[in-house]
């Protein structure tokens, strides 16, 4: 291959690492707040659930108790 074929084909590799550059940023920035976002909801669903869980429980030791 002569010169020139070699420094398209770096060029070609520093254009494909950009792209990759890029999708990693828009992944880190963009897609990460999403699933953070998502994941904090079903946190919230599983406290409540929980919580509602734990009440029906004292309610039932209570009626046992009593």
């Amino acid at each position: 291959m002569s010169d020139t074929s070699w420094e398209v084909e770096i060029e070609k590799i520093k254009g494909d690492i950009k792209l990759i550059n890029q999708s990693l940023d828009t992944i880190k920035n963009n897609h990460l707040f999403h699933i953070e976002k998502s994941i904090a909801s079903i946190n919230k669903v599983l406290w409540t659930v929980g919580l509602m869980v734990f009440g029906q429980l004292a309610i039932v030791l209570r009626d046992f108790i009593f």
